[in-house]
């Protein structure tokens, strides 16, 4: 298995972070047009042409949640991987950092099921990111259980 050093991990997972927020700030200008187009987009149901004004403005509103949820949850990883970077991983800033990352990952999936009455596979989406939520429920879990055993061995020396 390829392996590279922990500090080229970092840097390069920094690097992603880096470039997907941008990313993602470039979606928030191109997020309006997209939307409409998706909308008018055929499908095996037929078109969503009959989505009223405000059924659009909804679907771009919750567009715009989920966007806000995944730059928020990239921003907090790079925070987290700061931390890292650092050494500061059994702390509890650091488990503050995964747990916002996973209320990121409901909030989209609320965002997800709002879009699930017009758009099918948004449910599909939204179990993904229910599970991923989980997931870093797990993780939080563990990093603060092993803080809380790295507190209690510090006091001890």
């Amino acid at each position: 298995m390829f392996k590279i050093s922990r500090k080229l991990s970092i840097h390069l997972s920094l690097a992603i972070c880096t470039v997907f927020f941008l990313v993602c700030v470039a979606g928030l200008f191109v997020l309006p047009p997209l939307t409409r187009m998706l909308i008018d987009l055929p499908d095996n149901i037929g078109t969503r042409g009959e989505i009223t004004q405000t059924g659009r403005s909804f679907v771009l509103a919750m567009a715009y949640l989920g966007l806000g949820a995944v730059l928020l949850a990239d921003g907090l990883m790079f925070a987290l991987l700061l931390r890292v970077q650092r050494g500061l991983v059994f702390t509890a800033k650091s488990v503050a950092l995964i747990r916002g990352v996973s209320w990121c990952c409901f909030l989209l999936c609320a965002a997800f099921c709002g879009l699930g009455r017009w758009f099918q596979l948004a449910f599909m989406a939204a179990f993904a990111a229910v599970f991923l939520g989980a997931c870093l429920r797990v993780v939080k879990n563990v990093i603060e259980e092993a803080t809380e055993i790295k507190s209690e061995h510090d006091l001890t020396i």
